[in-house]
């Protein structure tokens, strides 16, 4: 997931409903919602929606989900040529650019510029190996522009005011060092008549940093894929021009970028209502791909220019799914010759926990340094090396963040809430893992502890309590779960430092027992 902050004030503007629509829509497109800072919201936007990763994409879904005409873009002629080099197809051959001009930016949208493009690059982008964007103060910008490879030329990269080459950059910038992986035996660089504008995927130049003096700008993309370069140019042009700018193409070989058509993709009625298990209309279905900016012509999905993530009609599938309302899908079993069954050595745990009335969930192994500081457990963590995610970029130590995430995404669901997990953590090893919580006005440490007890005297093992100190709980009610001599676990009430970093708003116990032979 990519967590975007939002102003909400802005939202609310932009897209013209309230707090409790915009977040009922986002909820139910797929996209959690949390309280951020000083009003704002924090929204998880999975990768596979990069044009979510802007209010103002976020303010065209908010609308057309609830029945608004979505809009359509433009973009104007010009004589802006980018030429390219034939020698850059080895070396990083997808290249689109796009001119977007009369833009009154302030300090929040170059922030906004800049969370959007760090999103693109660490989601479909792939840490810029696919693709890396360029924004430029199109009036720093001098004559001609070409793409190349790059040979002897020096510029002063964004940040320094020390001219260097492309090699220099790779060794002494700090972006420089780290993506110099990204850049084998030959670099490419985009130029106008007075030098180097960007190294991509690696720096731009400090002469067209992009300001609150900048009104008019200049947009790049290069990357391994040129499907993925043109999307991505398409959602920062149109978010740009929901905030006033007139886009104008850029001329690049024979075509003009951005490309603002529609693709088309013939709508399958029959084999949708059989996977989703239901009867809709060509009006019903019609409708629910409206309410996710897709319109419908003539048996055809009209698929929006800024929408990266539809690539088959399994996509448009998914689409009528959420559009229609994945609440109102009755479950059903499905037609299979075989059952599969539990793991008999756990039955006793499950059947312990559920008969007490708590709920179980399975969490991703997955995590993120964020939420492992948050509850102090960071320490010995694996990290991933090529995490397509930020939020999937360590394996779990503990199943505490886990169960404390369930939580937030379900704190609107109403008191007392119960959920516990069994599974496997890592630190050096594998470890199998047990942790229940609950979550309830006023809840504190004594309100589980008979649980705990009620569930070891199911497992026939005899535990005893002993104050204890963890960050991740209050001071003086926290107790470690001993068996014998041995530390196999621990309980409290979580510390309200902790809870506000996850978002909760009410008091949470939890136990978590770490020991394989009790397990």
């Amino acid at each position: 997931m990519a967590v975007i902050n939002v102003d909400f004030k802005k939202l609310e503007k932009l897209c013209g409903y309230n707090e409790k629509k915009i977040i009922d829509c986002l909820t139910n497109i797929g996209m959690p919602v949390e309280p951020g800072e000083e009003g704002g919201l924090v929204v998880e936007v999975t990768p596979n929606r990069p044009d979510l990763f802007c209010v103002e994409g976020m303010a065209r879904a908010v609308r057309s989900y609830y029945g608004k005409t979505v809009p359509e873009y433009n973009a104007k002629k010009s004589e802006y040529v980018l030429s390219v080099s034939p020698k850059t197809a080895k070396v990083r051959p997808a290249i689109c650019a796009a001119v977007v001009k009369g833009l009154e930016i302030d300090e929040e949208l170059l922030l906004d510029l800049m969370q959007m493009q760090e999103k693109l690059h660490d989601t479909i982008g792939r840490k810029r190996k696919k693709i890396a964007v360029g924004i430029h103060d199109l009036d720093k910008i001098s004559g001609k522009m070409e793409y190349v490879v790059a040979s002897d030329e020096k510029f002063v990269p964004l940040e320094l005011n020390e001219e260097m080459d492309v090699w220099d950059v790779l060794k002494k910038h700090p972006k420089g060092i780290g993506f110099a992986h990204l850049v084998e035996k030959e670099a490419v660089v985009i130029m106008d008549e007075e030098g180097v504008i960007s190294f991509p995927p690696i720096i731009n130049s400090e002469r067209t940093r992009v300001t609150t003096d900048t009104k008019n700008i200049l947009i790049d993309s290069t990357g391994t894929s040129m499907g993925s370069v043109e999307k991505a140019v398409n959602i920062i042009a149109t978010a740009l021009a929901d905030r006033g700018g007139e886009v104008y193409v850029v001329k690049i070989g024979d075509k003009n970028y951005p490309d603002f058509s529609y693709s088309k993709m013939k709508i399958n009625l029959k084999e949708a209502n059989r996977v989703l298990g239901l009867d809709l209309s060509e009006k019903e279905a019609a409708d629910a791909l409206k309410r996710m900016g897709i319109g419908v012509e003539n048996g055809f999905a009209l698929v929006s220019p800024y929408r990266a993530d539809i690539i088959s009609f399994t996509d448009i599938l998914e689409d009528i799914a959420i559009g229609y309302g994945y609440e109102k899908l009755e479950p059903t079993l499905p037609k299979i010759s075989t059952v599969g069954s539990g793991n008999d050595a756990d039955e006793p745990i499950h059947d312990a926990l559920t008969g007490m009335g708590f709920m179980e969930t399975k969490n991703y192994v997955l995590t993120n340094m964020k939420k492992l500081e948050a509850t102090g457990r960071g320490v010995d963590a694996l990290g991933i090396k090529n995490s397509a995610s930020e939020e999937f970029t360590y394996l779990r130590t503990s199943l505490i963040p886990g169960i404390l995430s369930c939580f937030s995404t379900n704190k609107m669901k109403g008191l007392p809430q119960l959920y516990y997990e069994l599974g496997e953590i890592y630190k050096k090893d594998e470890y199998k893992t047990l942790c229940f919580g609950l979550m309830n006005e006023g809840v504190s440490i004594t309100d589980l502890q008979p649980y705990l007890q009620t569930l070891m005297r199911e497992l026939g093992k005899d535990v005893v309590l002993k104050e204890s100190e963890d960050s991740c709980f209050i001071k003086g009610r926290c107790a470690k779960i001993l068996l014998g001599n041995r530390e196999v676990g621990v309980i409290g009430s979580v510390h309200p430092k902790v809870l506000q970093k996850f978002g909760l708003e009410h008091a949470v116990v939890l136990c978590e027992v770490k020991e394989t032979g009790l397990i």
